[in-house]
């Protein structure tokens, strides 16, 4: 149907080059659906993993407006629209607020919750002013800001081109004087580093405004790997972390899971919010939780509803496909299936809409 009005309504939208964007076939992630409002980016971030998938260290405007964005997103066969549906991030292989990327951004933002309403978080290390803060919220007032910040001594080495920390606390603060909810994001976190300095990060993100932590590990590729032996940083104890070498462009997690301990002790001890998952905090901005925040005890928005082992065995009936087991944890659920596993990601994104709860499938 809103295919249909965009259709016939709006002269700016091709709807040809909207279906042969791979955001029409894209599949979910955990963090929800990635949109990407440029390719490439300019920081060079050691860390980064976008040049081992092939994209460059420049920046180029992405294809599609935001009416071609929504049309997209609404021909997607995984997507499911509305503000109780998908979760959409923004920032994963570009910098959504640079100048060659922040009109697209803007125009994404209004686009989506104009027509979609679906819960937006983009994720930034760019220098947001009052202006831009006010703009954002008047697009999208329950958005969620995740500012990036990993090292405060060794930022220079790790994000060569990238704005100061400094400018980046100024955006926690400028976003949340203008009514935003802005979370530190620090990811990844960079283990032999971090926990000497988290304490003090989270001490500055306190005193500029934010609400809350959103942690992430470390994932490192051979090129990754040579990069930080190249800036002289101590990596013993990221490599004695690592549970094999990385080869090639292989993408290894390091271990950080006590570290992500220590740093949710911290932050909860000094009144801000910790969630280990980014999905998380765009629920949060949103006025929703999900059943892992009310496991965690952040019980704090709209509740989701209680899912049955019934209710989801109907939702795999009516896409065919066949369910020999189903386990309900506290925040999880698993499903195991005989037939049927090319629906399976649609099977898992209505489930996740619904209950909001995680999902696990499996074969028989």
């Amino acid at each position: 149907m809103l295919r249909k009005i965009l259709e016939n309504e709006i002269d700016s939208l091709n709807v040809e080059k909207a279906l042969k964007n791979s955001l029409s076939r894209r599949k979910p992630r955990p963090c929800g659906f990635t949109i990407h409002t440029g390719i490439g980016c300019v920081f060079k971030c050691i860390y980064c993993y976008i040049e081992d998938m092939g994209f460059p260290w420049s920046i180029k405007k992405y294809s599609l407006n935001g009416y071609e964005i929504v049309y997209s997103l609404l021909s997607n066969p995984y997507f499911i629209p509305g503000e109780k549906g998908s979760l959409i991030a923004i920032g994963s292989v570009t910098e959504p607020f640079h100048p060659l990327t922040i009109d697209t951004t803007i125009d994404y933002i209004d686009k989506i919750a104009k027509y979609l309403k679906n819960p937006v978080q983009f994720s930034t290390k760019m220098y947001i002013d009052n202006n831009m803060a006010k703009l954002i919220l008047d697009k999208d007032p329950g958005i969620s800001p995740l500012i990036t910040i990993v090292s405060l001594k060794k930022h220079r080495l790790l994000e060569p081109y990238a704005p100061t920390p400094e400018k980046r606390f100024e955006s926690i603060s400028n976003m949340r004087k203008n009514g935003l909810k802005p979370f530190l994001f620090l990811r990844p976190i960079i283990p032999g580093l971090i926990e000497e300095e988290f304490e003090n990060i989270i001490d500055k993100s306190i005193e500029y405004g934010a609400v809350g932590i959103v942690t992430g590990s470390l994932r490192v590729s051979e090129s990754i790997l040579n990069k930080f032996i190249k800036t002289g940083i101590d990596v013993s104890e990221l490599i004695k972390r690592l549970p094999r070498k990385p080869r090639g462009r292989e993408q290894v997690s390091v271990y950080t899971s006590d570290i992500k301990e220590m740093i949710a002790k911290y932050a909860r001890k000094h009144g801000l919010i910790f969630f280990t998952e980014a999905c998380m905090a765009n629920l949060y901005t949103h006025g929703y939780s999900c059943w892992k925040m009310i496991h965690l005890g952040y019980d704090t928005g709209v509740k989701p509803k209680q899912p049955s082992k019934n209710s989801v065995y109907e939702i795999a009936s009516a896409l065919n496909i066949s369910v020999e087991d189903i386990k309900l944890s506290d925040y999880s659920i698993y499903l195991w299936i005989s037939s049927g596993w090319n629906r399976s990601i649609l099977l898992s994104e209505l489930i996740h809409s619904r209950y909001r709860i995680c999902v696990r499938i499996l074969r028989v």
